[in-house]
């Protein structure tokens, strides 16, 4: 007769589990959930919350709640809800704006990087009553009307001869005088020093064949007529001869650039 206990060779008895390994799995199982949790948050949650913070930088004194409303952001907007395409285009309604960069950070942040317009000459526009400063920009736009914006010491050619009754902030001048603006740009910023030597730019206009320029001197009372082609070489040479004509006392009235070489003609003499 067989006894009641049935042997099995080569199964080995389960070793137990010690309470050290419990802990750790338990440790690294807290880790994982914590790792999840804070995935979550970031790429789930965090960029649908409010930003926390908003930048605005380029333009120092803009109204940044303007700005802010105009690029459509608000105090529940999110990072996710910001557009930043739409937002940049939107800033170019303000004309003091000549280019703006709408950045978004992740999870939370946006930067706003404005560019401002800046003034290659100023000119005065005639209300009847009362006469306004108006700044024109490069690419031939009025941005600014009146005291805003005009800086009391900012050297800017003054020009003369141009429509500019009723104008506006936003206002484009004709293309016809794009390339004149965008000349004065690169003169106030890379030779302002002879703009300054300079009064008064003023436009001639022509039936047929556009334009040309009369400047005007702060010093010597000579007019000067240049094409609409003005760049650093023809002021250079216009205040060396201006120098050279007035060292030789001569009575002139009018120097004539045009054609390339300098022609001059004499005041008339009147006796009274």
């Amino acid at each position: 007769m067989s006894s009641g206990f049935i042997y099995e060779e080569g199964i080995a008895p389960r070793p137990s589990v010690s309470r050290g390994d419990k802990t750790l799995k338990r440790i690294l199982l807290m880790i994982v959930v914590i790792l999840l949790g804070e995935l979550i948050w970031l790429f789930g949650i965090s960029p649908c919350m409010p930003l926390s913070k908003v930048e605005v930088s380029g333009i120092p004194g803009i109204d940044e709640g303007a700005v802010l409303a105009l690029a459509g952001i608000g105090s529940h907007s999110s990072y996710m809800t910001v557009n930043a395409p739409a937002a940049e285009q939107a800033l170019l309604a303000l004309p003091m704006i000549r280019s703006a960069r709408v950045l978004r950070h992740f999870p939370n942040r946006v930067e706003l990087v404005l560019e401002p317009r800046r003034a290659a000459a100023m000119a005065f526009v005639d209300e009847g009553k009362r006469i306004f400063p108006a700044l024109i920009d490069g690419d031939g736009m009025v941005f600014s009307v009146g005291r805003e914006g005009f800086r009391e010491k900012e050297a800017l050619p003054v020009i003369s001869g141009l429509m500019l009754e009723g104008a506006f902030p936003g206002m484009k001048l004709p293309r016809i005088y794009n390339s004149l603006f965008m000349k004065l740009e690169t003169l106030t910023r890379e030779a302002p020093e002879l703009l300054a030597a300079i009064s008064e730019i003023r436009i001639n206009s022509r039936n047929y064949d556009g334009y040309d320029l009369t400047l005007y001197p702060i010093h010597g009372g000579v007019k000067v007529r240049v094409s609409q082609d003005i760049n650093e070489e023809t002021l250079r040479y216009m205040l060396l001869m201006l120098d050279v004509l007035s060292a030789q006392s001569r009575s002139i009235e009018e120097i004539d650039f045009r054609t390339g070489t300098a022609s001059y003609r004499i005041k008339e003499a009147y006796s009274g």
